[in-house]
């Protein structure tokens, strides 16, 4: 059972932190070791020269950066003055970010000096001058400031016009209430829409702490980008537990092995992409990694049991941005049919219920879509009413837009996106089916399935395949694999072998990039 987080800001959970851990490590990044006390006292800086500087209640503050320390320091600072942190995805280009800075009417812009070699200085500069964007104040953090930006340091160096008297009386105004966050979900299709979140996000990353049975003890090298739901709930998850964060800058296979290593990682976060990158990694079986004992593995039945096999024992699991993070998981007592089978039970704080096209509840191991209530339901899409109101309703029910159902023992057995399950001449196609066959396939290392139109049956399936290194197999051999496994309609029609998947900023497949490609080089739809 968890302590009770129901009246706790973000401001009063890192003082509890200094009060019940103070020494003990919060946070490690390249030649920096930063305890809780020291992470206090950091950010009692940053969020004193925000202040300075005209950070009100309420504003919002954007942020653009790789995984630093200061990202995190920036985000609970923001949350101690009462104002939203808009986290801003690292992959978006000029154009996406001007719409996000300006759509969430953020005051603030703060940037890394770069990320992989681009400029990120440069584009908030250009950002600023968009005419969608009110904000005036560009920050820059680890680099020189061009002209018509403020350096990081020139920011703090203001602090001292803000005594801690004052930051103290802040910090009491703020209600758990309030938004603290507001995360931009990267659809494939218009622009993104701000998920709203309060301080009550904590009561789940409380939840899910305490279902992975988090202690002062573990410790995560977090590589998932903190601008993603899952690497910014770790920030309050392990404040709350007493771990520690391991940050990586920009991901980097091998980097990641050998820092789970160095700094005895117990815990694992990571998309399925990762994972299969760790495990195929010819560094892999030199690094000991036995510390580990837990992997949370977000991907197919075979994902977690591969893991388990090889990297550490493993659970499934479930969430969304407008759902913080974590909605349902699995926990390692669960027997392994239901830790790979399903992506467990929700947490304390969700309702689940699996509903039919009309609304109607359906029973036990009856596929419709998930719907979901509880504390940790964003508040709303900033500035987007309708939106809000299509995925949300009066009584509180989230429609997730995935097809799900629940097992007698109430798990949540996952079923894919509504909208990616493929219609072959009437019949559904599940693509986490036919992907996770095809990887079972010895010379497979990812797969994904798209839909494409079709004449005559509507639509069918285009399997993309990225082999392992040094295997070989071709794409007849793939489909008659595929044959011998599967329901005719469920086979795609054309199997293309591929290099590298492109993907999202946090590692996602970009599916709808594939099939603007596989349209595009086939000449359909004009």
């Amino acid at each position: 059972m968890s302590e009770d987080m129901a009246g706790v800001t973000i401001g009063r959970l890192l003082e509890r932190a200094v009060e019940k851990f103070g020494d003990r490590e919060a946070y490690v990044f390249e030649d920096r070791r930063l305890t809780f006390r020291d992470l206090a006292r950091e950010t009692d800086v940053w969020a004193r020269a925000l202040m300075a500087a005209g950070v009100a209640p309420g504003d919002k503050v954007s942020l653009m950066m790789a995984n630093r320390l200061e990202w995190v320091l920036i985000h609970l600072a923001v949350s101690q003055i009462g104002a939203a942190l808009v986290p801003v995805n690292t992959g978006f280009r000029v154009d996406e970010v001007g719409y996000v800075v300006g759509q969430s009417d953020s005051v603030m812009f703060i940037v890394g000096a770069e990320v992989r070699g681009r400029s990120l200085a440069q584009d908030g500069l250009k950002v600023l001058q968009d005419e969608r964007v009110s904000a005036r104040t560009l920050v820059v953090v680890g680099g020189p400031a061009p002209e018509g930006a403020l350096a990081a340091e020139d920011l703090l160096a203001r602090a001292g016009e803000v005594t801690p008297e004052e930051l103290a009386e802040r910090k009491a105004t703020v209600h758990p209430d309030d938004v603290v966050l507001t995360l931009y979900t990267s659809g494939t299709t218009g622009f993104p829409k701000g998920a709203m979140h309060s301080h009550k996000v904590i009561r789940n990353m409380a939840d899910a702490a305490d279902r992975m049975r988090l202690t002062p003890e573990d410790t995560v090298v977090l590589y998932l980008p903190l601008y993603h739901v899952f690497g910014a709930a770790a920030v309050v998850t392990y404040m709350y537990a007493g771990g520690k964060v391991v940050l990586v800058e920009n991901y980097d296979v091998a980097r990641s092995l050998e820092l789970m290593e160095q700094e005895r990682a117990t815990i694992v976060y990571g998309i399925s992409t990762m994972y299969y990158d760790q495990m195929q990694h010819e560094d892999f079986a030199k690094r000991d990694l036995s510390s580990i004992r837990l992997c949370v593995t977000p991907g197919t039945g075979d994902l977690v049991r591969l893991a388990t096999e090889k990297m550490g024992p493993s659970v499934n699991v479930y969430g969304m941005t407008e759902t913080t993070s974590m909605t349902a998981l699995c926990e390692l007592a669960d027997p392994m049919e239901f830790r790979a089978e399903t992506v467990g039970k929700p947490l304390p704080g969700f309702e689940a219920r699996i509903v039919g096209a009309g609304g109607e509840t359906l029973g036990p191991d009856t596929v419709g879509e998930l719907v979901v209530r509880g504390h940790p339901v964003m508040l709303g899409y900033y500035k987007k009413p309708e939106a809000t109101a299509e995925v949300l309703d009066a009584d509180g029910w989230f429609r997730t837009g995935d097809a799900a159902s629940l097992t007698p023992e109430g798990y949540v057995r996952y079923a894919g996106r509504i909208k990616e399950i493929l219609r072959v001449g009437g019949e559904n196609v599940d693509p986490i089916e036919v992907e996770t066959v095809l990887m079972r396939h010895p010379a497979v290392a990812m797969a994904s399935l798209i839909g494409i139109p079709d004449d005559r049956l509507d639509e069918v399936g285009v399997a993309y395949v990225q082999l392992l290194r040094g295997a070989t197999a071709t794409a007849d051999e793939l489909r008659a694999f595929l044959k011998e496994k599967l329901a005719s309609f469920k086979v795609p029609r054309h199997v293309v072998l591929i290099d590298e998947f492109p993907k999202t900023g946090s590692g996602k497949i970009q599916k709808f990039v594939l099939k603007r490609q596989y349209l595009e080089q086939s000449g359909i739809g004009g």
